[in-house]
C-alpha cells in the first residue's frame, strides 16, 4: 500500500534495529517499509533468521548474529558455574556492544537517523552521545517503560507492585545502584573505550531512552502514561505490519473446517508453556465439555492427543485470517497476538508465561477484552474463565468497541514516520542555527 503522506524533500538514512520474535521484528519492518515508501534509505540491523524477510522488504540488511552463533555460545556456557556464567554473558555481550558500535559507526553521516527497541537502547545512545546523530527509542510494550508510581507487572516481580510507592522507589535506586548500573558499566566499558567517551551512570532511570523521542507502538487507550514516564513519550498505535499480509491465505484444511461448523476456540499456548501435552489434554477436555470446536496451533505436533473431529490441528497459521472467525482466542500474551485479537474483535483468554506478558494480559483485562489465567494447568479455572467470555454480552461489548477504536496499519505507519521525520528535520534545523 502507498503512503499518503508526500515524500521529505531530504533523504534520510534511516538505520532500524530489531531482534527477537515476529512480535518484535514486524513492527519496525512496518516503520522500514513506511520510511522507504517515502524515499529514504533504509538499513536493518537483525539476527540471522530476519535477514530474508528483511532483504525482501527492499532494506539493506546487516546481520550481527549468525545462525548458530547464540545456540553454539548457550550450549559453551551449560556446565559453566553461576559466576563463570556470568563473566561468559558479560564478555559476549560487551563484545556484540563493541562490534555494533563499529558496525554502525562507519555508516552515519549527516543524513543518519537512528531507530531502536530496548534490547538496542544502549548502542544507539552511545553513537547518540559520540556523534550526535539523531535517536528515536520505540517501545512495543508498556512494561519496557520505567515507572515507579505505576510499575507493570512482571511474573516473577509480581510482589513489586504491591509495595507502597515510597519502597517501590528505595527498591528500584537500590536495585539499579548495586545491580543493574555495574552490570552496565561492565558491558558497556570496552564500546565505550573505542568510542572515547565515558560510561554511564543510572542506565535505566536517566540515560538509555532517546533524549529527543520515544515511540510508544501502542495506543494511550490501552495504557494511559504514567506521571513519571519520560515527558518525550508519544504514542502511535498499534503498527499492524505483516509482511506479504495481502498474499497469504488459510491452509485448504483449514478452511474448510472453519466452514463446516460454528467459529471454534482457538488454543495458541505459545512455546513457553512447560508441559505442552498436558495443556492440550486439558483443552481437549474442556472442548467436549463445552460442546464447542476447537483449533489447536503448535509445531510441536508430538505433544498433541489424539484429536476428533471437532478440533482441528494447523503449526502457525495467518492470524489476521484465523482470528475473525474465532469465537475466543487461548494465548500467551504478547502484545502482537492482544492487538490482533482485538484488530478481530475476538476475545482472549490470557496465559502470561514470562515477562511483559502478565501486564499486557492485565491491561486487556482491565479493557474488558478478556480474562487472565496464570496457570494454564488449571482445568476448572479455564472451563469457568471460557465459558464466560463466550456467553458474556459485556465482553462482546468491550471487544466492539476496541475493535472500532484500532486503525488501519497504514494510518498509524504513516503517524510513526510523521514523528520520525519530525525529530530529524528538527535536529537538522538545531545544527544549522548553532
Amino acid at each position: 500500500m502507498q503512503s499518503v503522506h508526500q515524500t521529505t524533500s531530504v533523504r534520510m538514512r534511516a538505520i532500524i534495529f530489531a531482534a527477537g520474535s515476529d512480535g518484535e521484528i514486524h513492527p519496525h519492518l512496518g516503520i522500514g517499509r513506511e520510511l522507504m515508501e517515502r524515499g529514504h534509505h533504509v538499513t536493518f540491523i537483525t539476527t540471522f533468521d530476519y535477514v530474508d524477510v528483511a532483504r525482501a522488504c527492499g532494506f539493506e540488511v546487516l546481520s550481527f548474529l549468525g545462525k548458530d552463533e547464540k545456540q553454539d555460545f548457550l550450549r559453551s556456557t551449560e556446565r559453566l558455574g553461576t559466576i563463570a556464567k556470568l563473566k561468559s554473558y558479560s564478555g559476549f555481550l560487551t563484545g556484540k556492544a563493541a562490534e555494533l558500535c563499529n558496525m554502525v559507526a562507519s555508516r552515519l553521516d549527516e543524513q543518519s537517523i537512528l531507530i531502536a527497541p530496548p534490547f538496542f537502547y544502549v548502542i544507539a545512545r552511545l553513537l547518540h552521545a559520540r556523534f550526535g546523530t539523531p535517536y528515536v527509542s520505540t517501545v512495543l510494550v508498556p512494561a519496557h517503560l520505567y515507572s515507579i508510581k505505576e510499575p507493570p507487572t512482571f511474573k516473577s516481580l509480581q510482589w513489586f507492585t504491591w509495595l507502597p510507592y515510597s519502597l517501590r522507589k528505595l527498591v528500584f535506586r537500590v536495585g539499579e545502584r548495586l545491580v543493574v548500573d555495574p552490570f552496565f558499566r561492565m558491558v558497556l566499558k570496552e564500546p565505550c573505550r573505542q568510542l572515547e567517551i565515558p560510561r554511564p551512570r543510572h542506565v535505566i532511570s536517566e540515560w538509555w531512552y532517546s533524549p529527543q523521542r520515544v515511540l510508544a507502538l501502542f495506543y494511550d487507550w490501552f495504557c494511559p502514561a504514567p506521571a513519571d514516564w519520560p515527558k518525550q513519550v508519544a504514542t502511535t498505535g498499534f503498527q499492524m505490519f505483516l509482511p506479504n499480509e495481502e498474499t497469504q491465505q488459510l491452509s485448504n484444511g483449514l478452511s474448510k473446517f472453519l466452514d463446516a461448523g460454528p467459529a471454534p476456540i482457538v488454543f495458541n499456548p505459545g512455546t513457553e508453556t512447560q508441559n505442552p501435552r498436558a495443556f492440550f489434554e486439558i483443552a481437549l477436555k474442556i472442548v467436549e465439555k463445552l460442546g464447542v470446536r476447537g483449533v489447536f496451533l503448535t509445531r510441536l505436533t508430538e505433544h498433541l492427543p489424539e484429536l476428533p473431529e471437532t478440533v482441528w490441528h494447523e503449526s502457525y497459521p495467518p492470524f489476521h485470517l484465523l482470528l475473525p472467525r474465532a469465537s475466543v482466542l487461548v494465548h500467551h500474551g504478547g502484545v502482537g497476538t492482544i492487538a490482533l485479537a482485538m484488530r478481530a474483535g475476538v476475545p482472549q483468554l490470557i496465559l502470561p508465561g514470562w515477562t511483559d506478558q502478565v501486564d499486557n494480559g492485565q491491561r486487556a483485562e482491565r479493557l474488558g477484552c478478556g480474562l487472565v489465567q496464570q496457570n494454564p494447568l488449571d482445568s476448572d479455572a479455564l472451563l469457568e474463565k471460557l465459558q464466560y467470555l463466550l456467553h458474556s454480552p459485556e465482553v462482546k461489548d468491550a471487544c466492539r468497541l476496541a475493535q472500532e477504536r484500532i486503525e488501519p496499519g497504514a494510518v498509524v505507519r504513516g503517524r510513526t514516520v510523521d514523528m520520525v521525520e519530525e525529530i530529524f528535520h528538527s535536529t537538522a534545523k538545531i545544527a544549522v542555527l548553532a
